[in-house]
């Protein structure tokens, strides 16, 4: 387990290899490139964007020490300041975003990713739509998906968990809204193999994510039958604490003799 994701630490430095090259090089600064690089690789656009502002910055100080070289004139003095504000503002964003970028790498080994406007952004769609999710919604999308994935194996599962969260939702309606929060994500995933399958590619990058996400759908239908039993098991539990102390009642009133 690792600090942002659920990789090893060893993996998470791995991915991080630029990230210290830039705060160990001082000169010069490759700060903007490794942004860039990064921002291409999980797919954010804010970052690109970012990486593009922080470039023209660079280029626009290595101007200023052209034109101040050999003078130790006040513009030299400030385009000094304007390249340490740079390397301190530039390593500062690349450490700042290093969680969020790792994140989005782990999520790249599961489903292809597709451009966002920023990680902030997507969070809150995200939680947005989750915020939408009904029962009923969170169903109906089920069943849609079954019938068009054509991969039997996830369609069992999809029967398997649209199974389970209908005996949730018969026993604890308030339980099955929190059973959304906890495996709405599941929704999302058919999604990503729904569109893998349209694109009818068969090359080794689709074939190795539509496997990566069947191991998923798999892992979370697991995952929900085991969260289910446990929800089941404490229910019971209760229920036979509660039957005990009835039946205790009874025989103090000698409504029920000892047996």
């Amino acid at each position: 387990m690792g600090w942002a994701t659920k990789k090893s630490r060893r993996w998470e430095l791995s991915k991080l290899g630029w990230t210290f090259a830039s705060i160990l090089l001082f000169i010069p600064h490759i700060h903007p490139f490794v942004m860039m690089s990064q921002a291409t690789k999980s797919k954010v656009r804010a970052w690109y964007a970012l990486a593009w502002v922080l470039l023209l910055g660079e280029i626009g100080l290595m101007y200023a020490f052209y034109i101040f070289w050999g003078a130790l004139s006040q513009g030299m003095l400030l385009t000094i300041g304007g390249f340490l504000t740079s390397y301190i503002v530039g390593n500062g964003l690349l450490l700042r975003q290093a969680k969020s970028y790792l994140q989005r790498l782990e999520l790249a080994e599961v489903r292809p990713l597709t451009w966002i406007d920023s990680v902030g952004k997507q969070r809150q769609l995200e939680l947005a739509q989750r915020a939408m999710e009904t029962p009923q919604t969170f169903i109906s999308k089920l069943l849609y998906y079954k019938k068009e994935i054509n991969n039997k194996s996830i369609q069992n599962h999809v029967d398997s968990i649209v199974r389970l969260f209908q005996l949730l939702e018969k026993k604890d309606t308030q339980e099955a809204e929190r059973f959304l929060v906890r495996h709405g994500t599941v929704v999302n995933i058919l999604r990503e193999y729904d569109a893998l399958e349209n694109t009818r590619l068969h090359n080794t990058v689709t074939m190795e994510s539509r496997k990566k996400l069947e191991g998923v759908i798999a892992q979370a239908a697991s995952a929900i039958e085991m969260d289910v039993t446990n929800l089941i098991k404490s229910r019971l539990l209760d229920v036979s604490a509660e039957s005990e102390v009835y039946i205790q009642t009874l025989k103090n009133r000698n409504l029920l003799k000892d047996e």
